[in-house]
């Protein structure tokens, strides 16, 4: 099999040449981008379950009746803006473990900016175990009555 070769200006190039280029160039950003998340913004209206990679790009609303259950190991990556919270109307099961704990992160780390925080509405129940909770402006907030934690650390972002 032949080689493909077209001219651009400056000489002429190898479709593999080329893919090398690209691949290096743009390889890396899709690895950044976690290809196998998950995305949620806006209301979740039904009972669901988070694990590995979760993207949130927006304020996120667990509905009243509603249960969102978060697995061992996950990680939760929330848009930064101090405004993008996860506001909990239902209910709200972090269950990591000391060895798998769960992690709500900004997307793209702290240096992209912090995310609002978890906030907890009248009525609201949660069950918080063995997660990490950085870069977040207000950390775990609102009305906490319903809400046990335990082993839960924030770091709170500028």
């Amino acid at each position: 099999m032949r080689p493909v070769s077209f001219r651009i200006p400056g000489g002429p190039f190898r479709i593999g040449a080329l893919f090398a280029v690209f691949s290096a160039v743009v390889a890396p950003a899709v690895t950044l981008s976690h290809p196998n998340a998950r995305f949620f913004r806006g209301d979740i209206s039904v009972s669901t379950s988070w694990e590995g990679i979760v993207r949130l790009t927006g304020t996120v609303v667990i509905r009243e009746g509603v249960t969102v259950t978060v697995e061992p190991g996950a990680e939760i990556l929330i848009q930064p803006g101090v405004g993008a919270d996860i506001v909990v109307r239902g209910r709200l099961l972090v269950r990591g473990v000391p060895e798998r704990p769960v992690l709500f992160d900004t997307a793209g780390g702290c240096a992209a900016g912090p995310w609002g925080g978890i906030v907890f509405r009248k009525g609201a129940t949660g069950i918080l175990e063995h997660a990490k909770i950085r870069c977040s402006s207000t950390g775990i907030a609102g009305d906490l009555s319903g809400v046990t934690r335990s082993g839960v650390a924030v770091e709170r972002g500028r």
